[in-house]
């Protein structure tokens, strides 16, 4: 189970760093006219990109921007992006849900087909997203498929952290509480009753 840590000040110079890099970009689409038709050619980028519409996890929110470190090659059918894609994860712990921060990275290789150059046997497995079009190559799909295996399903403030009480609400990581301790599921009763009526098992004192 994936442990994270807790929210903290931004380090000036990561400020710093991120202030520096390009306005994210006002969709997702990376115009790659200067490479259609050039195979062999390639052109890195640095882009800060928005988070994928609708891109949402329980307990797990993706901070914008995102950032795409890449390469992008021209190819007889299509284009060959490799790189990595950066996220910033906003995240509360499943147990007392403190707010917790932590980094993601992914590495990306994937090749978008031009649907005017590929082979109809290359287009027959063409997965949805990945195709040029109209000289550009539409990100949303590659962030997606990056990111989807990157935010934990259960994040933890630590392996121990004891949660919250179920009545009052109190951390338990913090203070103990005074509510009662839970006696069971109370349709249980009657046949609890019964069972004490029960002869004693052989050997049971």
């Amino acid at each position: 189970m994936l442990v994270l840590r807790a929210r903290g000040p931004t380090p000036d110079a990561a400020g710093a760093a991120v202030s520096a890099m390009p306005s994210p970009s006002h969709d997702l689409r990376i115009d790659v006219a200067d490479l259609v038709d050039r195979p062999g050619d390639s052109r890195a980028i640095e882009a800060q990109l928005p988070v994928p519409e609708g891109f949402t996890f329980p307990l797990v929110e993706v901070d914008a921007p995102l950032r795409l470190d890449a390469v992008i090659e021209s190819l007889v059918d299509g284009m060959l992006v490799r790189g990595t894609v950066h996220a910033g994860l906003t995240l509360r712990c499943a147990r007392c849900l403190r707010p917790l921060a932590e980094g993601a990275e992914a590495e990306v290789t994937e090749l978008f087909l031009d649907p005017d150059r590929a082979s109809q046997d290359q287009l027959v497995d063409l997965e949805e997203g990945y195709e040029v079009v109209e000289e550009h190559l539409d990100l949303d799909a590659l962030l997606r498929d990056a990111l989807s295996g990157q935010t934990p399903y259960r994040p933890l403030c630590d392996e121990a952290c004891e949660g919250l009480c179920p009545t009052c609400g109190v951390d338990l990581n913090i203070s103990a509480c005074t509510c009662p301790q839970d006696d069971g599921d109370p349709r249980w009763s009657p046949l609890e009753q019964l069972r004490e009526q029960l002869p004693p098992e052989p050997g049971e004192g």
